[in-house]
């Protein structure tokens, strides 16, 4: 089900979600207004966030990021088609089924007229869940030592080379679509520092720095294929450090494994979400001029 809200729904939103100012500037719409997409996966839909997150199968939050980038970017048409689950696939080729049905393939709510798209994608591609699970111990203070086993290694080393391609072409089909929209890729990470903390992140203090790493690669295989698609990348990780998952509940922005709010394991909190959209008005708005 698509979420279509318009300017003055969405600045209500806005005004009741987020809590950092953002100063008027010059946006890719303002010569007819800010038309906007969102596509991608349950960072960007917020699963079980708000009430809004229980209606259809998508579960997407009214608190997700980009309902807090459209207020705050004033966007006229706002369209919200994030899925949770949602491969690359699923945005541009191959309806997603969900417990109420199958959705449409995501792209297929960009037009001609839509000026900015953003996009999270690539997590249930690569599986990043399965793969860093190697890292995890069944006992605190353990090491599993899974930045040292290659079968983890190999594993991990493919699932990045694969995604590239499928997140390259997923931006040039978005593109064609809407040829004048600017197209902002959304990073991962955020969850994992350079620490454990059993059970919540169940794994040693260097493991948790080898799963870092790999989000590190991974957001550089992100940025290569926005560069390569003629999008943008936008770092969620910029100014995240210190509210991972092992950080104090009022400072985290991600939950672990063990959620104590109302943000699905191992995904952003209403606070992430908060972050994550200044992140992207941020990039919006620099390069607007």
């Amino acid at each position: 089900m698509k979420a279509t809200v318009r300017a003055g729904i969405v600045a209500g939103v806005a005004a009741a979600s987020m809590v950092w100012p953002v100063t008027a500037m010059s946006d890719p719409g303002a010569d007819q207004g800010m038309r906007y997409v969102a596509l991608g996966d349950s960072r960007a839909a917020g699963p079980y966030l708000d009430a809004a997150a229980m209606i259809g199968g998508c579960a997407r939050a009214d608190a997700g990021y980009p309902n807090l980038v459209a207020g705050s970017l004033q966007a006229v048409a706002f369209t919200n088609v994030a899925c949770t689950g949602a491969r690359t696939e699923n945005v541009t080729s191959v309806p997603q089924p969900t417990s109420v049905g199958p959705v449409p393939p995501q792209i297929d709510s960009v037009t001609a007229d839509t000026n900015l798209v953003t996009l999270s994608i690539g997590g249930n591609d690569v599986r990043w869940s399965d793969l860093v699970s190697s890292c995890y111990t069944e006992l605190p203070g353990g090491d599993a030592q899974c930045r040292t086993d290659p079968g983890t290694v190999s594993r991990m080393d493919a699932a990045l080379r694969s995604l590239g391609p499928k997140v390259t072409a997923t931006l040039a089909a978005v593109q064609q679509r809407a040829p004048r929209a600017r197209v902002l890729l959304v990073g991962h990470g955020g969850v994992f520092d350079n620490r454990g903390c059993w059970p919540n992140i169940p794994t040693s203090d260097a493991d948790a720095v080898f799963v870092t790493n790999f989000f590190s690669r991974m957001n550089g295989v992100l940025a290569n294929s926005a560069a390569a698609a003629g999008a943008e990348f936008v770092d969620v990780t910029v100014g995240a450090r210190g509210h991972d998952a092992c950080a104090p509940s009022e400072q985290r922005w991600y939950e672990g494994r063990h959620s104590l709010s109302l943000a699905r394991a191992l995904h952003p909190t209403a606070a992430g979400m908060r972050h994550m959209a200044q992140r992207v008005v941020e990039v919006v708005h620099r390069t607007a001029g």
